[in-house]
């Protein structure tokens, strides 16, 4: 993954509206996902400072976190203390430091369109997770009309005031027929892609 965009501080507006029409969705989407799972591990990919966290019901549940940034890192833990098992600093190739079917569930939220080559760090994704383990996945959805319209104008113009440009943010974008394509290279059981969020959102389920 290679991410030469700096946009740390952004992490706090994610559950502030209007950012929030497009994050809070995926939270509750979560909460339902993780209710299908019955063990208690989960790996959060790509956590960033893990907001959600505090607005996801997920009773039973104890999570790792790993990121590329270290400051997301370090502010999760100051935020959730006790409520994670671990924060984890991992190399932009995406190789994670955890022993094969680790997890019983691999949540990654909005991370996968940053990969420029997603199906190794798919593989890595699958690698530590348990059979009949859980993959939740969330991306924008590039079939919608309006959220290229809002990116290609709103949210350009925005990250212009802060030195970026978005052009170049995401080089995997995906619609549904692509993600679910993607995750059917893979060995998973079953996937299920449905858009949310306005239908700004991708939110892909598939089972090992």
């Amino acid at each position: 993954m290679t991410e030469a965009i700096d946009y740390f501080s952004n992490h706090r507006f994610k559950l502030r509206f209007p950012w929030s029409l497009y994050h809070r969705p995926i939270v509750r989407e979560l909460t339902r996902a993780l209710a299908e799972v019955s063990g208690s591990r989960v790996l959060n990919i790509g956590s960033g400072p893990f907001f959600e966290l505090e607005e996801l019901d997920a009773t039973g549940k104890r999570f790792t976190l790993c990121d590329i940034d270290s400051r997301a890192l370090k502010l999760a833990e100051e935020l959730h203390r006790d409520a994670v098992d671990g924060a984890h600093l991992i190399p932009e190739d995406g190789k994670l430091p955890y022993a094969d079917a680790s997890f019983h569930a691999v949540v990654s939220m909005d991370v996968i369109e940053h990969v420029v080559d997603p199906l190794p760090w798919l593989g890595e994704a699958l690698r530590v997770l348990k059979p009949q383990g859980l993959l939740f996945l969330t991306t924008p959805n590039y079939a919608s009309a309006s959220l290229c319209a809002i990116e290609n104008t709103l949210l350009e113009l925005i990250a212009r005031t802060q030195g970026f440009s978005r052009r170049a943010l995401h080089p995997t974008k995906l619609d549904g027929a692509k993600l679910g394509a993607l995750l059917g290279c893979e060995s998973v059981e079953r996937v299920v892609v449905k858009p949310i969020a306005l239908g700004w959102v991708l939110a892909a389920r598939a089972w090992k």
